[in-house]
Parts: structure tokens; sequence; C-alpha cells
């Protein structure tokens, strides 16, 4: 097993063994904020309760990081609100480089209207959240940035779905597939749950739509 692979199954055992998800194989699904429905919700920002888990999480990160972007390549730590601001917050220490948090709506006026912090025009950001479902969150996210007239160089999220459709590239500690493969392994979900969270990773389209979700995203929502 490639060093990639073995990291992604450790932070996917570390996020299952801390109980951070939930299923739901009978009534109602659970939404996500675009209008999927899905049998399945990670809860990642449990972690931060969580100090052996998050530290785990946060050393594989500072790893992850450094062995996907060039030194130097960035100047500045964006944390997507609200999940991500705590990861982003102790990365951004760690690595000693300043802190800004990315609103999800503009409060007060001018460049940095969407923005607690500061940063001056030009500089290159890393965005950084717990997770990502379908990527509109991170494309709301770097549009937010990029009006502010810096340049966004990456986005990093702990978990990604990676199931949906996307034409951004993002960094990610671990997927649905791989907290699924680790929620098995360990015996953590009965088999009627493990049914319904594998018919859905293999076609969340169709699973959505069959349970009361979109189907497709509208084409004004954008993807990052």
């Amino acid at each position: 097993m490639s060093e990639t692979r073995q990291t992604a199954a450790e932070a996917a055992r570390i996020v299952v063994e801390s109980g951070a998800i939930y299923t739901r194989s009978s009534g109602d699904p659970f939404f996500f904020t675009s209008g999927w429905a899905s049998p399945i919700f990670v809860d990642i920002k449990r972690l931060i309760s969580l100090p052996p888990a998050r530290d785990a999480l946060i050393a594989m990160a500072l790893q992850k990081i450094g062995n996907t972007f060039v030194s130097g390549s960035f100047d500045t730590i964006a944390g997507c609100e609200l999940a991500g601001i705590p990861f982003a917050a102790i990365i951004a220490d760690r690595l000693s480089l300043p802190l800004v948090v990315v609103r999800k709506q503009g409060k007060g006026f001018g460049r940095l209207a969407q923005f607690e912090g500061t940063f001056e025009a030009g500089t290159r950001a890393l965005l950084v959240d717990d997770l990502s479902t379908d990527g509109v969150g991170k494309a709301i996210f770097r549009a937010a940035v990029e009006h502010a007239e810096a340049r966004v160089v990456g986005a990093f999220v702990l978990m990604d779905y990676a199931i949906f459709a996307t034409s951004s590239a993002l960094t990610s500690l671990t997927t649905l597939a791989d907290v699924i493969a680790a929620a098995e392994f360990g015996r953590h979900l009965d088999a009627r749950a493990l049914q319904e969270v594998k018919k859905f990773a293999a076609d969340p389209p169709g699973w959505s739509k069959r349970n009361g979700g979109i189907a497709a995203l509208p084409l004004s929502t954008g993807e990052g």
C-alpha cells in the first residue's frame, strides 16, 4: 500500500472511531445544503473536541500539504466559515502563516467585506475546510478570495466525498470511499446501513433522486 493510501486509510479510521459518521437506512435521509439526499453524514468538526484524533489529523494534514504544494507557494491560510476555521487556525499556527477567515456572505464594505482578518491584493491563499461534499461551498469561498484581488493556489480539506463531479482540483486526506471501507472493516455499521451507504456511493444522483433529493446541481450553482 502506498504512503498516500496508508494516510487515507488511517485518517478514515480515526474519523470512524471518533464517532463522526451517522447513517439513516430508513425514514428521511440527510440533506446537504445543495439539495442532495444522503444516507450518511460525516461530522468532521466533531474532532475539534477530541485532542488525540484532532492532533493526528492535523499532523497528517501538514504532511499532505507539504507534499502537495511547493514550499513558499502560498502566503496565507484562508479558513472557510464555519467548520473549517479551527482546523485552518491550527494549520496556520503550525506553519507560522497569517490566517484569514472567508465568510459565506459579505459583512460591511470594501475589498475585504467577506473576510475576517486582512491581506494585501496579490496574496496567494490556501483554502482550508473540514470537508467537501459537491464542491459548491468551495466555489463560493474561492470566488470571494478572487474578488478580494488575491489568488487561490489550492484547496485542502480533511475529507472529500469525491463522488460528485467537479472541475476544480481539491486536496484531501481521505474520501467517503475510505470512510466506508474503515467502517466496514471495523464493523461500525450494521448490514442494512452499510448496504444503503454503498448504494449511495455507487450512484449518488440516482440514490438522491429516489429519496427526495436533487439529481443534479443547478447550472448556476457552479463547482469548486
